[in-house]
């Protein structure tokens, strides 16, 4: 069976795109026509906003994965809420509802479940130092990290490009995603006011963005609210309380990142090492030397680094293979 291939995959091969399948659906994130200006979440035949910078600001889609009744997106975008500052990029992640239907009348082929968040992924202090750019994520990795069970997705991020040199590799917990999606909404009252958390009186019920029954049957008041309110207020936390793996000032950034997860020690301690490439042919092997007892701290121990390709070629993809029948590990590049 062929389908056309518009919002599914781009135009031009320049525009990153991230794609999953779940439930027989496919879940597209990329744009829609041969300039680039038209971004959109897909599945046919729901889409986001057209041309909506408080839906899509000029992203860049990194990633996607399905957990639960959601399907999750992380890209990074021209920041809407930074705009009377200046111009900034920030991260994203963004959800939407597996069983969401559209709506009634002129939302019928709109998602009544998009919500976003930015993902903070920065050095901690009175005046953070913030790694903005999300450039590559992990499959999502469950384990223990102290005394608890946590499922995580771990993603590098680097400063802007006419900024000083910087890469960090943070990671995220599936809670603390859900956590900001169940918080305040963001918004911003007038042309020239700030963006400021929205008084929780005014969200209508059933709350907007959460998977209902029947999408088709929500109200004008929460479908209203949702168009102008997808971004949430409150940050999503790096995992750890600070970056895993940081580097400044170096002549190369991150680009790609593959997680073998639960490694177990002779000591019986299991730890998830990181393969971390970067855009000078380099790979970072390293792992974090506090998670197998705190979830609060962060410690980067570099195993190996290793030159597999010429400086002048960025590692544009990797991919960790377990062999289950040897239990051996294979990166593929």
């Amino acid at each position: 069976m062929e389908k056309p291939g518009q919002a599914v995959c781009p135009y031009d091969p320049q525009h990153n795109s991230t794609a999953v399948f779940a439930d027989n659906e496919l879940y597209s994130g990329t744009v829609a026509d041969f300039s680039g200006s038209d971004p959109i979440i897909y599945r046919e035949p729901l889409q986001t906003e057209q041309y909506d910078s408080l839906s899509l600001n000029a992203p860049n889609f990194v990633s996607s994965f399905t957990q639960g009744d959601f399907v999750y997106f992380f890209f990074r975008e021209t920041a809407v809420e930074y705009i009377n500052c200046g111009k900034s990029v920030y991260s994203r992640v963004a959800r939407v509802c597996k069983w969401d239907k559209g709506g009634p009348h002129r939302f019928r082929n709109r998602w009544t479940s998009f919500l976003k968040s930015r993902l903070n992924c920065s050095m901690p202090g009175d005046f953070p130092f913030y790694f903005n750019e999300i450039q590559s994520a992990s499959n999502l990795i469950e384990g223990r990290y102290g005394h608890t069970n946590s499922k995580l997705i771990y993603g590098v991020f680097t400063t802007p490009p006419n900024s000083i040199p910087g890469s960090a590799v943070c990671a995220f917990s599936l809670q603390d995603i859900a956590d900001t999606f169940e918080g305040n909404f963001k918004e911003q009252s007038g042309i020239n006011s700030n963006w400021l958390p929205v008084n929780s009186a005014k969200v209508p019920d059933p709350r907007p963005g959460s998977c209902h029954n029947d999408s088709r049957t929500l109200p004008d008041l929460t479908l209203n609210f949702i168009k102008t309110h997808s971004l949430m207020d409150e940050n999503v936390p790096a995992f750890f309380g600070q970056p895993i793996l940081i580097r400044t000032s170096t002549m190369y950034r991150f680009t790609q990142i593959a997680v073998d997860p639960q490694i177990k020690t002779p000591g019986g301690k299991t730890y998830d090492v990181i393969f971390v490439g970067t855009d000078h042919g380099k790979i970072i092997k390293a792992v974090n030397a506090d998670s197998a007892d705190s979830s609060k701290k962060a410690t980067s121990v570099v195993i190996e680094e290793l030159d597999v390709l010429a400086k002048s070629e960025p590692i544009r993809n990797m991919e960790i293979v377990r062999t289950v029948q040897y239990g051996k590990c294979t990166l593929f590049i």
